[in-house]
């Protein structure tokens, strides 16, 4: 009875624990079938995705990159959004100033390159003015002021540099514009920019007329390069007017020292380009090798001058000795008695100074004939002012047609003939040898410096002739001119032919070279002195 009683409770344990086992088996397949499941779709995602994943694993760097942007992006000093007066700068160079350049591209390289510093004097004054607008008024002679204005003044120089070198250029006129009209940036330093912009345009605008003479007809690009070059003046002129009036605004209530503000704009601009996504390398190639390092330096004894000692000459010899003291009569050689002339008769009477002993003075060291180079000959209009320079020989004369507003300047030139046509302000002759002028006319008259050989003759009229340091030279007057007015100065030889002769023929009148001083009643009283006879 006990073995069943106890079987039974077995076995009703048994039964519990069987549907317990039954159960949890159940759980078990259930969750398996369902992780067989979900693996089975994920591995059918993944293998429908790697082709995906392959072709745009390139597209996946930008993704980084614009990451780093939007982590750049949220820097508190980042989010501080630019004044209005900067956004309008930064649009003038992109709407007036980028299509220029482009323009100029289409012209000719040079002029382009010109162009080109052009832009970056204007992208030098936007960092100034970023500058500016974080900063009180720094002092205007302050190292920080300079060294911020160097960008755009060395854009300026390298513009006026590039159009001296190219003054045999078919462009040079495009140059000229340019360098006219590029000191319009230093508006940033001056109280009244408005007046400094128009007086700029106005002397680019005379080069820039030139441009329109002669490319009018031939190429409509340059008439295009000439609009938009003129519109920039405008269009920063109305900048000025509104957010610079009186000099660059400042920021006078909280603004920090200007050394500090050029810092940090430098800093952020570096910090902009460091942003640039790298190049890949195309192709699987590699990068070359770093160039060699230059060669070392020679030794130092390469440049030390060794001196050589050379026997001393002529009065550096006789200093020398003389310096040495008492030990000077130590080279002296004792006389005997046999020897003195002064105690032996026959010898003084026999004693000769030989001339082969005498010896004949030094050469006189020649002088170079030239101690400069030859600079190229020239004739060129830079603003009101003609230049005719270096003309040597010249078998045809020089023709130059002048306007009432030109100036002529003829300076070094020898063995020319130089025709004015036309009425002309002023000239002057300078420096020349055997050079003669024509001219038709001139309001305020002519000056003759240091020249030698020179002639003038006047076709018309002519108010006064001014002579000084000259030599040998004859003036011409006409009929209209005899009233002239010569005015002469450390000359010689200058004689003034008149046509007051038989059938208008010419009478020389040599201008007078001696002058009598007399004092009378505690004056100087000067007069021509004349020979008579």
């Amino acid at each position: 009875m006990s073995e069943s009683n106890n079987f039974a409770i077995q076995g009703y344990n048994l039964s519990k624990l069987l549907k317990r086992l039954e159960d949890a088996t159940a759980r078990l397949e259930d969750v398996t079938l369902y992780q067989e499941g979900y693996i089975q779709t994920k591995i059918n995602k993944l293998s429908t995705n790697v082709g995906v994943q392959e072709g745009s694993s390139l597209q996946t760097q930008p993704s980084l990159l614009e990451t780093k942007q939007q982590d750049a992006d949220t820097n508190p000093e980042a989010l501080i959004e630019e004044p209005k007066s900067i956004k309008e700068f930064v649009n003038l160079i992109k709407n007036s100033v980028d299509p220029f350049y482009e323009l100029s591209g289409q012209i000719d390289p040079v002029v382009k390159e010109a162009v080109g510093y052009f832009k970056g004097a204007f992208e030098g004054q936007l960092n100034f003015l970023r500058a500016a607008v974080l900063s009180k008024k720094p002092d205007m002679t302050s190292d920080a002021f300079v060294a911020s204005l160097k960008p755009i003044n060395e854009s300026i120089m390298a513009i006026g540099e590039l159009k001296d070198k190219n003054r045999q250029s078919k462009f040079f006129a495009h140059l000229n514009a340019v360098a006219e009209g590029s000191p319009m940036f230093s508006w940033i330093a001056v109280d009244t920019p408005v007046s400094i912009i128009s007086d700029f345009k106005d002397a680019a605008q005379f080069w820039t007329n030139r441009v329109l003479k002669d490319f009018k007809e031939s190429d409509p690009n340059s008439v295009e390069w000439v609009k938009k070059f003129l519109a920039i003046f405008d269009e920063l002129k109305s900048y000025i007017k509104e957010y610079h009036t009186t000099g660059p605004s400042w920021n006078v209530k909280d603004g920090i020292d200007f050394a500090e503000a050029v810092q940090k704009v430098n800093a952020g601009t570096s910090a902009s380009s460091n942003l640039e996504p790298p190049v890949a390398p195309s192709g699987g190639s590699t990068a070359g090798p770093p160039p060699p390092p230059p060669p070392p330096a020679p030794p130092s004894s390469v440049f030390e001058v060794k001196e050589d000692k050379k026997t001393e000459s002529g009065i550096g010899a006789v200093f020398a000795e003389l310096n040495q003291g008492e030990g000077i009569t130590k080279s002296l050689k004792k006389v005997d008695k046999s020897q003195q002339t002064h105690k032996n008769p026959e010898l003084r009477a026999s004693s000769t100074v030989s001339s082969a002993s005498a010896k004949a003075p030094p050469p006189k060291p020649k002088k170079p004939t030239t101690l400069k180079t030859k600079k190229p000959p020239k004739k060129e209009l830079i603003g009101n002012k003609w230049f005719v320079e270096n003309f040597e020989n010249e078998e045809t004369p020089i023709v130059i047609e002048g306007n009432r507003d030109e100036s002529i300047f003829i300076g070094n030139c020898s063995g020319v003939l130089v025709q004015i046509k036309g009425k002309v302000n002023a000239i002057t002759l300078n420096a020349t040898d055997q050079c003669s002028v024509v001219l038709e006319s001139s309001i305020s008259g002519m000056d003759i410096i240091k020249s030698i050989k020179f002639g003038v003759q006047v076709e018309q009229s002519l108010p006064q002739i001014s002579i000084d340091k000259s030599d040998n030279g004859s003036i011409y007057l006409s009929k209209d001119s005899l009233n002239t007015e010569v005015y002469t100065s450390c000359s010689t030889s200058i004689n003034v032919n008149l046509p007051v002769g038989e059938d208008g023929d010419y009478v020389e009148f040599p201008v007078p070279e001696q002058l009598k001083h007399t004092f009378t009643d505690g004056k100087l009283s000067t007069s021509v002195y004349e020979h008579a006879g």
